[in-house]
């Protein structure tokens, strides 16, 4: 999964993939998941669905929620995610 998360690249839509994939990966519901990040669901939600582009200020509280690296939400590069995270990718 992880090489067609990369794959994807910078656009959008491929944010919102790895952002989901992530999730998915920690077990978690999108409230669940937005409201660990200090964000509401109707806020974190677009950014997974790719209807949005994900802010910086957002994906600096997943950063520090969830510890997803930017390289990874935005470039696919996994090499900084935390083990339990990458091993599920």
């Amino acid at each position: 999964m992880l090489t067609v998360l990369r794959e994807l690249g910078d656009t959008q839509d491929a944010v919102a993939a790895r952002l989901k994939a992530a999730r998915e990966a920690l077990g978690l519901n999108k409230r669940e998941f937005a409201e660990a990040a200090g964000m509401g669901e109707q806020t974190y939600g677009p950014f997974e669905t790719g209807t949005r582009p994900l802010s910086l200020i957002a994906a600096k509280k997943i950063r520090q929620a969830h510890g997803l690296t930017l390289e990874f939400m935005y470039f696919g590069n996994k090499a900084d995610l935390p083990h339990r995270i990458a091993a599920m990718l």
